[in-house]
């Protein structure tokens, strides 16, 4: 009879592994792999004409030792599977035998915590000793409900930011048509003459359009703006003529708003100075 390896199980079965027959050391390997996979050790494997150092079968968490022969099971062949697990002793230990055990085996296996086991030619495994019927006796684990696929996150549309300094430079255009064309106005008396004073309300708004331009972070100006905003304001009273023509009270008119305009523009500059907090 071909022998077929019986490794590929992943997972313990609901039922017991089918009955073979047992004509070879083989066939008893992957028939104890088979049984340890049934019992919870999913990842046990054969591992037939190895040099295992008594180890026959093995799995992340349990080592088996398979003897067809027989002789009884001695206690040297459990010390050397015992001795075979080194230092790891977190791992169950499980012998298979198509005999029996010796007096002084048993013995050993009680001290040591090892599973015997006595195997028929039918494939069929009986459980000898306590930690044997621990391990044959203990319920299957549940199946691992699959899992929902993990949904592959959407990246959301990169958001589209303005330009930095967008608003001065709106600003200062604004502003720019303002002087030149506010101080052509029938209401308007440049003062001393409209090239000057058009000269002069051009610069707030130069500051502006040019510091809008070099702008390169998204930094807070709003206070600055508004500041150069009335400061330009004030500076367009003090140029219109018509506005100080008139006696004490009348030169109160046009005095007091560019005088308010003035200090609302050096606080909000001066503000806009502050750390800000994050």
């Amino acid at each position: 009879m071909a022998v077929t390896s019986e490794n590929t199980s992943a997972a313990r079965p609901s039922q017991p592994p089918a009955r073979r027959q047992i004509q070879s050391w083989q066939e008893a390997e992957h028939n104890a792999a088979a049984w340890m996979r049934h019992w919870g050790y999913a990842d046990a494997r054969a591992r037939p004409g190895g040099s295992d150092g008594g180890v026959d079968v093995r799995s992340r968490r349990a080592l088996g030792q398979v003897k067809y022969q027989g002789a009884a099971v001695g206690r040297p062949e459990l010390q050397r599977l015992f001795g075979a697990r080194g230092r790891a002793l977190e791992k169950d230990l499980l012998f298979f035998t198509g005999s029996s055990y010796a007096a002084t085996a048993i013995e050993y296996a009680a001290e040591n915590g090892i599973a015997l086991f006595v195997y028929g030619l039918d494939g069929s495994t009986t459980p000898v000793n306590a930690p044997a019927r621990r391990i044959a006796t203990a319920p299957a684990p549940a199946p691992i409900p699959p899992t929902a696929p993990t949904p592959i996150p959407v990246a959301a549309p990169p958001r589209r930011e303005s330009r930095p300094g967008t608003g001065r430079i709106v600003l200062g255009l604004v502003l720019t048509a303002v002087a030149l064309f506010l101080p052509g106005g029938e209401d308007f008396d440049p003062r001393p003459n409209r090239t000057l004073v058009t000269l002069l309300m051009l610069v707030v708004p130069a500051v502006l359009t040019v510091s809008g331009l070099r702008e390169k972070s998204h930094r807070r100006y709003w206070p600055t703006g508004l500041g150069l905003f009335l400061l330009d304001l004030a500076v367009g009273w003090l140029g219109n003529a018509r506005l100080w023509r008139g006696d004490t009270a009348d030169d109160l008119v046009p005095a007091t708003p560019t005088v308010l305009a003035l200090t609302a523009a050096t606080l909000l500059l001066r503000w806009n100075k502050r750390p800000r907090v994050p």
